[in-house]
């Protein structure tokens, strides 16, 4: 029997091994980023402890400036006057106008004093100590008023002691009196079911209260005291306008005129506008030319509160883009 023989197949090649694929090199960081990010941070810094430094002066009221041409004077009179308070709640107080007054007594430069006016008024002695502060400053250097929108109450009786008083045809000027108000809760306690106790030593130690009416006896009392400052205010405004008492208790109804109506009734000197009450002031120095305008705010805490609250936002922004910066993005980073 013969044999046959199959062909046997020949055996496939071996497919030839896939090409290996370099091992990706890791992302560079870039040390240039974060020398950025370094330099902005210290930029910020410096900034910061410079706005510190010159917040610090302004609080003062140096002058790092030196002024050496003749200048005038300007203090701000604008918000409710009281006896406590700052200027961020938008109080004026005596403390902060008389330390403005002195310095302005103090520099030789300056020639004139004028107060910017803005005010509604504020409290009876608080007004009275500025008004009488005002009147010493004006027996030393010239004082000018300019008002703007209102120039009423307490803020009058300090405009009333300066040499002159300037105000626009509309501004609010006068409402020369006294007011005192006193609330009475005592049918919203009893609604609300609160009673309340008071414990005193001393027949008047409560006089005031809201939780009870008045007798007519502490009225009568509260009343002769706002009658009492209601005479001292006449007084004040009389000497500094050069006015009879007897003439401006006809004025002190407690209404604000217009300044054009006011100017009529001799409680204002001039209309015009703030620049008119430089240019007024000016001449009362013997200031030539334009003069140079300084203040003593004491006003830089505020700013730097600003300015700090800004850095804080500046670095939050910042932070966001640190990792762009420093290359922890897993891309690589242009060069």
């Amino acid at each position: 029997m013969e044999e046959t023989h199959q062909p046997v197949p020949a055996s496939p090649k071996p497919a030839p091994p896939a090409p290996v694929s370099p091992t990706p090199a890791p992302p560079v960081r870039s040390s240039a980023g974060w020398k950025a990010f370094v330099i902005v941070i210290v930029l910020l810094f410096l900034s910061m402890f410079a706005c510190c430094g010159l917040s610090y002066f302004a609080y003062r009221g140096d002058d790092f400036s030196s002024v050496s041409t003749d200048s005038i004077a300007l203090i701000h009179i604008d918000g409710v006057i009281a006896g406590t308070g700052s200027a961020l709640d938008g109080v004026i107080t005596p403390e902060d106008i008389l330390y403005q007054l002195d310095e302005a007594l103090a520099d030789d430069s300056v020639k004139a004093i004028l107060l910017r006016v803005d005010s509604p008024g504020g409290t009876v002695a608080a007004s009275q100590e500025i008004a009488m502060e005002v009147a010493y400053a004006a027996q030393e250097k010239p004082v000018v008023a300019s008002i703007g929108d209102v120039g009423a109450s307490g803020a009058y009786m300090i405009a009333s002691q300066c040499d002159e008083i300037v105000a626009l045809p509309t501004s609010a000027v006068g409402s020369i009196g006294v007011i005192s108000q006193i609330p009475n809760i005592a049918g919203l306690m009893d609604k609300l079911g609160v009673e309340f106790t008071v414990i005193t030593a001393g027949e008047l130690k409560d006089t005031g209260s809201a939780f009870r009416s008045m007798t007519p006896t502490e009225a009568a009392l509260i009343q002769g005291e706002v009658d009492n400052a209601y005479q001292e205010f006449i007084a004040i405004v009389a000497e500094g306008r050069g006015l009879g008492e007897d003439e401006v208790g006809k004025l002190a109804t407690g209404w604000a005129w217009s300044a054009r109506e006011a100017q009529e009734l001799g409680l204002v000197d001039t209309l015009g506008t703030y620049n008119d009450a430089v240019d007024i002031a000016a001449e009362y120095g013997g200031i030539e030319g334009d003069p140079d305008i300084v203040t003593y705010e004491q006003s830089g805490y505020g700013d730097l509160l600003t300015y700090l609250l800004g850095v804080s936002e500046s670095l939050e922004r910042l932070g966001a883009l640190v990792p762009a910066l420093s290359g922890t993005t897993g891309k690589p980073v242009p060069h």
